[in-house]
């Protein structure tokens, strides 16, 4: 498959995605700001060859698929690439369908094609038709609709196609008679051994077999533009009506149709999320979201501050994270609808300060804020009348159903929910636990207290106590001053494991299912694990802890939402949310797990934020050893040929709910089964070296934000060992015998030594003399330079000033056109300005030799007429400078042969991609320049100056260049400088 690839972006939003972030807030008038964490938008500026997207879909490996108005796009979270801009693929794109086998049908305006691993199929059948809509409804097969009016069932087989087709010339269902056109075909839906086609005029047909029907639903929509179906089997339908009317109906056997909604305009698209929660576009009025019939939402441009780009939308896709897709007139946007949501408990400010949250067993959720008890209804927070300005530290339900509250004005009870009365007054009550079949209250004067009812029993007299959690068999125990105890009904001690937590707050307790204790406290986040403490976060004040069925532990911290695993190969993951990601404040200090949600109690009140259970999709980037190796060859295994003992391996990752910068890597290097080295880290590569012969395997995984891993991937490859040494040995014999000629000979070398010592030292002589007349040509090249700048700049500036005092003619106009003079003076003074930065690099001085070197080819590129444009790439590890300490001499050389390389491939060359790599190779300096241009005979053009200069250059610096033919056309030129033999 032909890519025409924009240069690559790299999104510093969490998929990916340029993101438009607007905090969280509390307003003046309390009431929360958007989260436009939520959006992102992917656009021409991004690299779309059109800002109107009408199709999406998403393939097993997480990559999104745009289609366009100018052809089809593959995004994959970092950059977008154009697919194929020539064909029908470079046409507008209509639909997009992926089939069992992992393969994409994309329909255009121009016909249909099938895309599978690289490999453009068009289909003949489909030639010039503008097919509208797809269905896969089998592995190798797919049905298209067409706008004149055509139905063509089509199926691959030993990659050919056959097709059968049904068109408006033969079935009068098909065609318009009164205006003798094709009935337009725009929506195709399968139904049991059926399809179901919407149309413009003609509202639905059915179509079995070689059958046609007209659907007489009542009321009937007659210009359909989607048709989709949810698990129910029930049919909704997207049609043409008044921008104030509703366009969408819903059905449940094709007989009778009901309108849903109002307001809503023309419908464009349908799409159904993993809730059956259903996302309705508009053609007008943006984005609906409804839960069965009820709106719980929309969107538009101005709701959203500009998160939707536009309420005029083609196309809406959910992919398998969830996140939902629409497809606009300005790109394509995306919305993740389980991203942190604040609420407003209170609309006073010190209400919003959340502290405990907690779920009834009725379901209900209960906050405990700063200043009262809040209970979660439909229509938002109710405030507890009888604890209204009372600070709520603890919430629990006893085993008969009570509610507990513990406040820092006594203890609260209330046997409904709906009444409350003081139990207790005066006394600052920090936390409650139910154990063996008990409440526990931590009274923060007096100690552990046990609740009987009404009666209450001083257990252990120990003071400040602000945090319990109790298990099955024994309760754990938080102080403010003395560190954690554990109490088993009778007694509480603090564990040996637990001495180093005597100095420290202990706040918050939560036991993991894999036996894990977690500590939340005023120095970080501990785990206790098989007797040893673990610090996970340091350095910050945790307030609050809670586990979830994974193992993982979700921290509420002074700095944001912490969520951290405990591998059993990596040790400590962590990973950190913050009001980046939409939290409105980094002070957190509840949590509430319910169900697959979250819930986050903030100092600006509660937020809800569903984790991301998917794994992300991680495949290979790129494997360097002495070559750029594959894909097919890295799944095939590598070898690397003797004396190869180095490798590069690169990964990427694919999610939409974690944006590239989020990932963490996990890489392991496995040698005869035992790991010999292993890395985490946010980079996805990783480098191995000084390898010895054997067979090794480098598994990767890829760790989205939320600490889900991918599966494994694994990279195997062989180092071979050196060969027998037959050549040596045979030496070895010939050196017996050329002992005897060397010791006659050594007569003769001292004869020659003299004469060799003259030679040499006039030849250090001789390079010293070139070395310095270099140096002085350059000093002579950055003279000059200056004077053009600092005097000839300055005259001509000057001259910008005269031109607008120029006399002028009776009428009032100049005898001169100031613009045209000045004009040409501008364009004099660029002219001298390009003269002397190529007499003196200013790259070169300012950014150092790899930055200059990559400017030197982006100029190169910058100056060359559109048409003989080529795309290029360039790579060097950062610190080469500083590792090969090249004099100023020598960098100044390299650079000139760098230009005069580069000018003889946009010159001569014709290519369309250019390489140029920096590298440091055995302690010396390596440059590599690869085109694949025309290529020529090195030998027959070194009477040309570009080569002589370049030949010269390297004698100069005692460097070596040369150039080679490369297979398939293409020449490289390599500049080596220092390299050590191996």
């Amino acid at each position: 498959m032909r890519y025409a690839i924009k240069h690559s972006i790299t999104f510093t939003l969490a998929l990916g995605l340029t993101l438009l972030i607007s905090h969280t807030a509390i307003t003046q008038n309390n009431t929360p700001s958007s989260n436009l964490h939520q959006w992102g938008a992917v656009t021409l500026f991004h690299g779309l060859p059109s800002d109107h997207v009408r199709a999406i879909s998403q393939d097993a490996d997480g990559v999104m698929w745009l289609g366009t108005d100018a052809g089809l796009v593959r995004y994959d979270g970092r950059r977008v690439q154009r697919i194929s801009a020539e064909g029908p693929l470079a046409n507008r794109i209509r639909a997009i369908k992926l089939d069992l086998d992992g393969a994409l049908w994309i329909a255009t305006d121009a016909g249909a094609a099938r895309v599978i691993d690289d490999d453009i199929k068009l289909i003949p059948q489909t030639e010039n038709k503008t097919v509208s809509s797809i269905i896969a409804p089998e592995r190798g097969r797919a049905i298209f609709a067409t706008e004149q009016g055509a139905i063509i069932d089509c199926s691959i087989k030993n990659g050919s196609f056959t097709a059968r087709a049904i068109t408006s010339e033969d079935h009068p269902a098909l065609r318009i008679e009164s205006l003798n056109r094709p009935l337009p075909l725009t929506a195709i839906i399968a139904k049991d051994d059926s399809i179901i086609l919407g149309s413009r005029s003609r509202g639905l047909l059915s179509v079995q077999g070689e059958r046609i029907d007209e659907i007489p639903l009542r009321p009937r929509p007659f210009f359909i533009e989607a048709i989709a179906r949810d698990s129910a089997g029930r049919f909704f339908i997207g049609a043409q009506t008044s921008i104030d009317d509703s366009g969408l109906y819903q059905s449940a056997d094709l007989r009778r149709a009901s309108k849903i909604g109002a307001g809503l305009g023309t419908v464009t698209s349908i799409a159904f999320d993993d809730q059956q929660e259903m996302w309705v576009g508009t053609d007008q009025n943006g984005a609906f979201h409804f839960r069965g019939e009820n709106l719980i939402e929309r969107f538009t441009f101005n709701s959203t501050a500009g998160g939707l780009r536009s309420n005029h939308i083609y196309s809406t896709f959910v992919d398998r994270e969830g996140v939902i897709w629409f497809g606009t007139d300005r790109g394509a946007c995306r919305y993740d609808s389980r991203s942190p949501r604040s609420e407003i408990v209170s609309v006073e400010p010190e209400s919003n300060f959340v502290r405990v949250l907690f779920q009834s067993s009725d379901g209900r959720l209960w906050c405990g804020a700063n200043r009262g008890l809040f209970l979660r209804e439909e229509t938002g927070w109710r405030q507890v009348d009888e604890l209204r300005g009372k600070t709520v530290y603890a919430i629990s339900q006893d085993s008969e159903g009570r509610l507990i509250i513990g406040t820092a004005s006594g203890l609260f009870t209330s046997d409904d929910g709906a009444q409350f009365s003081r139990l207790a007054e005066g006394e600052i009550i920090r936390a409650l636990a139910q154990f063996q079949g008990a409440t526990y209250i931590a009274n923060f004067n007096r100690g552990l207290e046990r609740l009987d009812r009404d009666e209450r029993t001083l257990i252990l007299p120990v003071r400040q106590i602000i945090g319990l959690h109790a298990d099955k068999n024994q309760m754990w125990i938080g102080t403010a001053n003395a560190g954690a105890m554990v109490f088993d009904g009778k007694q509480a001690v603090t564990p040996p494991e637990l001495e180093s937590l005597r100095d420290a707050a202990v706040r918050s307790i939560a036991v993991s299912r894999d036996g894990a204790v977690w500590f939340a406290t005023s120095r970080g986040l501990y785990a206790l694990r098989s007797l040893a403490l673990t610090p996970v976060i340091e350095g910050i004040d945790a307030r609050y802890v809670i586990t979830t069925e994974n193992n993982q532990a979700w921290c509420a911290t002074e700095a944001g939402l912490y969520t951290a695993l405990i591998d059993k190969d990596a040790g400590a993951v962590t990973s950190r949310m913050s009001a980046e990601q939409g939290l409105p404040s980094q002070n957190v200090f509840a949590l509430m797990s319910e169900s697959s949600a979250l819930w986050i109690g903030t100092n600006r009140g509660a937020v809800r934020y569903t984790p991301n259970p998917f794994a992300p999709a991680i495949k290979a980037a790129r494997l360097l050893g002495q070559r750029a190796y594959s894909l097919q060859e890295i799944a095939a295994g590598v070898r690397l040929e003797y004396p190869q003992n180095s490798l590069s391996v690169e990964v990427s990752a694919a999610s939409s709910r974690t944006f590239p910068e989020q990932f963490q890597y996990r890489f392991s290097l496995i040698s005869a089964g035992r790991e010999v080295k292993s890395k985490l880290a946010r980079e996805p590569s990783l480098s191995v070296e000084n390898l010895r012969p054997g067979r090794y395997l480098i598994i990767a995984r890829a760790i989205t934000g939320d600490l889900v891993q991918s599966d494994p991937l694994s990279i195997a490859f062989e180092v071979e060992s050196a060969p027998f040494p037959w050549t040596t040995a045979a030496l070895s014999l010939l050196l017996v015998l050329a002992l005897a000629a060397i010791g006659w000979g050594y007569y003769q070398n001292k004869r020659l030594t003299r004469t060799n010592e003259a030679l040499e030292g006039a030849n250090r002589q001789l390079a010293d003399t070139r070395m310095q007349l270099a140096s002085e040509t350059e000093a002579e090249r950055r003279r000059i330079a200056r004077d053009l700048h600092d005097q000839t700049l300055a005259d001509l500036r000057r001259l910008l000033l005269l031109a607008d005092e120029l006399p002028r003619k009776d009428g009032g106009e100049s005898l001169i056109d100031p613009l045209v003079l000045r004009r040409e003076i501008e364009s004099i003074s660029t002219e001298i300005r390009r003269i002397c930065e190529d007499l003196s690099p200013s790259a070169l001085e300012n950014v150092g030799l790899a930055a200059a070197l990559e400017y030197a080819l982006s100029e190169a590129v910058a100056h060359l007429p559109a048409e003989r444009r080529f795309e290029y790439e360039f790579s060097c590890r950062e610190g080469i400078e500083e590792r090969l300490s090249l004099s100023p001499v020598v960098q100044i050389q390299i650079y000139r042969i760098a230009q005069e390389a580069i000018s003889n491939i946009s010159r001569h060359a014709g290519a369309k991609r250019v390489r140029l790599s920096v590298e440091e190779r055995n302690g010396g300096f390596l440059l590599t320049l690869e085109d694949d241009g025309c290529g020529f005979d090195p030998r027959s053009k070194r009477t040309g100056r570009g080569i002589a200069n370049i030949i010269s250059r390297a004698s100069l610096i005692e460097a070596e260049a040369e150039w080679t033919e490369l297979e398939g056309g293409g020449t490289r030129f390599i500049l080596r400088k220092g390299i050590k033999a191996d």
